[in-house]
C-alpha cells in the first residue's frame, strides 16, 4: 500500500492539478507577490512552529509527534483548490500556492523533517532522510506529474477540460480510500491515537487556519484572497504525508501514518467550519457581503 497505492494516488492528484495550470500561473508571483508570499510564509514557518508547540503542550507518543511533524512539513493539498472553489475564494491564487508549495517541498521537506526530528527525539542518524534521494522522490511524485498535466492541457486543451470533473471526483475518492486504508491497517492503535492525537490535531488545525486568517487580514488582502489563505495554510497534502511517514524509502514508520488520516478528518471539519464562518460572518473577511462584491465596494 505504501509503496504503490499512496504514491500512485498522489501522482494522479498532482497530474490532475497540472491539467488546471498553465505557465502563466507560475508567473503570477511577479504580478501579485504579496498573497503568494503570505501563503508560503504560512506553509514554511507557521505550520512547523505550531506543530512543535502542540508537541510541547500535549503528552504524546513519539509516533504521533513524528506524524504531526510530517503533516506540518508537507505542502498544500490539491483538495484545497476544491475547497477554495466551494468557498468562492481566489482559485488562481490557490492553484498557484499549491503548485509553488509543492515545488518548495522538494528541498524544504527533507531539511525540515531532519532538523525537527533531531530536535524531537535526538535520533537523527536512525531516521535521517537522505536529502538527495528524498528530493528526487518528491519531485517524481509532484513536479513530474504536474508537468505532465500541464503538457496535456497545452497539447489537448479540450481533453483536459472534459476530464476536469472526473479527475476531481477520482482525486476525492483516492483521498477517501487512502484515509480508510490507513485507519483499517492501524485499527489496533486507532483508539489510543484518537485519545492522544485527536485534541492536539484538531487544535493544530484550528490554530494554523486562524493564523492564516490573521496574516491575510494584516496583509490587507482582498476578501477572496482572505478566504483562500486559511484554506491553503490549513489543508495539507494528506497523501504525501502518509507516503512520507510509511513508505520504506522515506521514514518507514507505519504507525506515524495514522496521524495524517486523523488530520484528514480534522482538516475537513475545519474547512466546513470556515465555509460556515464565511457564509454567516462575512465581516471577518474585511468586506461584506462576499457573494456581492459590487454592493460591498459601493
Amino acid at each position: 500500500m505504501s509503496q504503490i497505492l499512496f504514491p500512485a494516488a498522489l501522482a494522479f492528484i498532482m497530474f490532475g492539478l497540472g491539467m488546471e495550470l498553465t505557465v502563466a500561473d507560475f508567473t503570477r508571483l511577479a504580478r501579485m507577490p504579496k498573497p503568494v508570499l503570505v501563503g508560503l510564509l504560512g506553509h514554511m514557518f507557521i505550520l512547523p512552529l505550531v506543530a512543535l508547540a502542540m508537541i510541547g503542550l500535549f503528552p504524546m507518543p513519539a509516533a504521533f509527534a513524528i506524524g504531526l511533524l510530517v503533516v506540518a512539513a508537507c505542502p498544500g493539498g490539491a483538495v484545497s483548490n476544491l475547497w477554495t472553489h466551494q468557498a468562492r475564494g481566489d482559485v488562481a491564487l490557490a492553484v498557484t500556492l499549491t503548485a509553488l508549495s509543492a515545488a518548495v517541498a522538494v528541498a524544504w521537506v527533507p531539511v525540515l523533517l531532519n532538523l525537527s526530528m533531531e530536535h524531537l527525539i535526538g535520533q537523527s542518524a536512525a531516521i535521517r532522510l537522505p536529502v538527495g534521494p528524498t528530493m528526487l522522490h518528491i519531485a517524481m511524485l509532484t513536479v513530474l506529474p504536474v508537468a505532465l498535466g500541464m503538457s496535456v492541457r497545452r497539447l489537448a486543451p479540450g481533453f483536459a477540460q472534459r476530464m476536469d470533473r472526473p479527475v476531481r471526483i477520482l482525486s476525492l475518492l483516492f483521498l477517501a480510500l487512502i484515509v480508510v486504508a490507513i485507519l483499517v491497517r492501524g485499527r489496533g492503535e486507532l483508539g489510543h491515537l484518537l485519545a492522544t492525537a485527536g485534541p492536539p490535531v484538531l487544535l493544530y488545525n484550528f490554530l494554523v487556519m486562524a493564523i492564516g486568517l490573521l496574516l491575510a487580514r494584516l496583509a490587507r488582502l482582498t476578501p477572496k484572497q482572505v478566504i483562500t489563505i486559511p484554506i491553503e495554510v490549513g489543508i495539507q497534502n494528506v497523501i504525501m504525508a502518509a507516503t512520507l511517514a510509511t513508505a520504506p524509502q522515506f521514514l518507514n514508520r507505519p504507525e506515524a501514518g495514522l496521524v495524517p488520516s486523523i488530520y484528514g478528518f480534522t482538516m475537513t471539519l475545519m474547512a466546513i467550519v470556515w465555509l460556515l464562518v464565511i457564509r454567516f460572518a462575512p465581516a471577518v473577511l474585511g468586506r461584506e457581503p462576499v457573494a456581492e462584491p459590487q454592493t460591498a465596494q459601493a
